[in-house]
């Protein structure tokens, strides 16, 4: 490596580049500066560095998970500093982030005796490649004193480092980068920095779902060669919505494939030799949650292939020892060998033929580890209505018409696992009878689709339209709020919601607010949270407000008289022992500031 190769590989360097885009509100100087620190590194620091400034510490479809809690980094940047409660408490609501208080923390280091050793080496300049080999031993580690040797190497790693740089070291480990370089102006940072097209970069990340190695084959002249990657999620295709099968049916004009819309968890599965991973839609590794359908997975076969058809037909399935018998006793025939595949689908909780809630399945996701009691309890069933990958290539280019010959052709183990129901339609009629169909058997309505579309991943477009009742609203009234972060630092944007319980009989004048953070204010009751839906300028406005209504402060947290009623959209309603109503509102978002409505008791 040579000297100029050296300098920009150092962590500070990095960190400079960071310190830059941020003081910037240009987005096209933001994408110079970043492109320019691209061009400038080998191969090693730039994976990291795009990474790093992608908000990312490990490439998506990891396993690597640092696992570093607040107490954590809090405890080692007191054990290196002096830092006291009410200068962390006041940085925090000021700035909304765990790197100004660590930039704080190091301003005043202290070094002790167990890390002078350190010191010495401080002299040295941190590169990228030092902080990436750390983080990679964090994430390794496990066990009972797992936490204590994370904080040590922590500790550490912030010895090492200047204040400035310590700032950007937990902003990295806690995914609050918030400079402005979301990931959006990386991609268009890498085309600039190796003169490639910017569609040709984006469709490689949608396709590879890792966007560091995109950066690499971008340097190395070689994007063409991109190619889904088994056990790397890759970004879903998104639908489009309508409220009417009129609509669909006059946009379209032509016949088209009608599905179910399930309750569910939008679910991609990698399957290659002997293992097979599952995806959520944040394309998080959630296989641990359900075992059952790893192992159910791993014995699917294709039907065999109907190339010796002047064969007895009974005289080729004796020659296969694995044979399945459909539901009309039919015998088909197996190709013995594995198959490869990459699956889109909805995974639902089913029991007694018939979804169960959504909020069921939450319970799943909510365990590490699986008795057999949760698994009997909460039954699965996976719903197959995509292939992205078979055999040995990718099927995205294929039409949806010939991707779904090709899930025809799976066999699955068990009923755990099906192929979508799919029906072709030509009306409205059909659609809003299929439509009547999904709600009466439980589900959310249905999905649309023109059968001649490829697969788009990460795209929304009039592909596949979603058909569904347009979203429920309920009016409630504000009775805490809290800072946010980031952007919002030093805005109240996170608001605790209540409605009015008629049947309760408490007469309560004041709001008590015990340790399960379960509030009561009269007849109110706490039914959840929301804070998106609102502009930066009704979020000044809220703030303002919330303030004068105050009436107990917590700090990060305010306690408040019950004025301010928003109107809120949600998908469900459904039960929960989080909040003392017993419910939970499902994706609430915030629509309306009703001025014009007041609470009465």
């Amino acid at each position: 490596m040579n000297e100029r190769e050296n300098k920009v590989s150092h962590f500070f360097t990095f960190v400079q580049t960071c310190e830059s885009v941020r003081g910037t509100p240009s987005k096209n100087k933001k994408i110079d500066l970043i492109s320019q620190y691209f061009s400038l590194l080998n191969e090693d620091s730039l994976y990291i560095a795009v990474l790093f400034l992608s908000g990312k510490v490990f490439p998506r479809g990891s396993s690597s998970n640092l696992n570093i809690g607040f107490r954590t980094i809090l405890q080692s940047l007191y054990d290196v500093s002096n830092l006291n409660y009410h200068d962390i408490q006041r940085i925090h609501l000021e700035q909304g982030d765990m790197g100004a208080i660590a930039e704080y923390a190091i301003s005043k280091k202290q070094v002790v005796t167990l890390f002078n050793h350190l010191e010495n080496k401080a002299k040295e300049q941190l590169t990228l490649n030092d902080i990436y080999i750390q983080l990679k031993k964090i994430a390794n580690l496990n066990g009972p004193r797992s936490n204590n040797d994370k904080k040590n190497i922590l500790k550490g790693l912030l010895i090492r480092c200047s204040p400035l740089e310590s700032k950007y070291l937990i902003k990295i480990i806690t995914n609050e980068m918030r400079i402005g370089s979301y990931e959006g102006l990386v991609e268009l940072a890498i085309a600039k920095a190796f003169n490639k097209d910017i569609k040709n970069v984006r469709e490689a990340i949608l396709i590879s779902g890792n966007i560091a190695n995109v950066a690499l084959l971008s340097k190395r002249n070689s994007l063409n060669t991109v190619t889904i990657e088994p056990f790397i999620p890759m970004s879903f295709m998104l639908a489009d919505v309508m409220f009417t099968a009129d609509q669909i049916i006059e946009y379209y004009k032509k016949p088209l494939i009608c599905e179910y819309k399930y309750d569910g968890i939008r679910v991609q599965m990698h399957k290659f030799g002997n293992q097979c991973k599952i995806f959520s839609r944040n394309l998080a590794d959630i296989s641990y949650a359900f075992p059952e359908l790893i192992d159910s997975a791993l014995q699917t076969r294709r039907k065999e292939e109907d190339d010796e058809e002047d064969e007895d037909e009974e005289e080729r399935y004796q020659k296969k020892d694995f044979q399945h018998i459909n539901g009309n006793g039919d015998k088909i025939g197996f190709d013995e060998s594995n198959v490869d595949f990459i699956l889109d689908g909805e995974l639902i909780a089913f029991k007694d033929n018939k979804p169960l809630h959504f909020q069921e399945l939450q319970k799943r996701l909510g365990k590490k580890i699986m008795s057999k009691n949760l698994l009997n309890k909460i039954p699965i069933c996976y719903i197959v209505y995509d292939v992205m990958f078979y055999g040995k290539k990718q099927v995205i280019n294929e039409t949806l018409e010939n991707r779904k010959k090709i899930i025809s052709k799976f066999l699955f183990k068990d009923s755990m696992i099906i192929n979508a129901q799919s029906d072709i339609v030509t009306s409205a009629e059909e659609i809003n009878f299929n439509f009547k169909k999904s709600k009466d058997n439980g589900h959310e309505g249905l999905v649309i689709k023109d059968p001649t579309s490829q697969y788009h991943p990460g795209k929304r477009g009039r592909y596949w339209i979603k058909l569904k009742e347009e979203l429920d609203t309920i009016d409630t009234v504000i009775v805490m709020a809290e800072y946010g972060h980031g952007k919002r630092a030093g805005t109240l944007s996170d608001y605790t919601l209540a409605v009015k319980d008629h049947a309760s009989e408490s007469s309560n004048d004041d709001i008590i607010v015990p340790e399960n953070d379960i509030s009561i204010f009269r007849n109110l009751k706490i039914i959840g949270k929301a804070y998106s839906g609102l502009s930066n300028k009704e979020i000044d406005y809220m703030t303002n407000k919330l303030k004068s209504l105050i009436i107990q402060d917590e700090g990060s947290r305010i306690i408040v008289k019950p004025e301010i009623i928003l109107e809120v959209s949600f998908d469900t309603i459904q039960k929960s022992s989080r909040h003392d109503s017993g419910y939970a509102l499902r994706f609430p978002r915030i629509k309306n500031i009703r001025h014009d409505k007041e609470l009465r008791y």
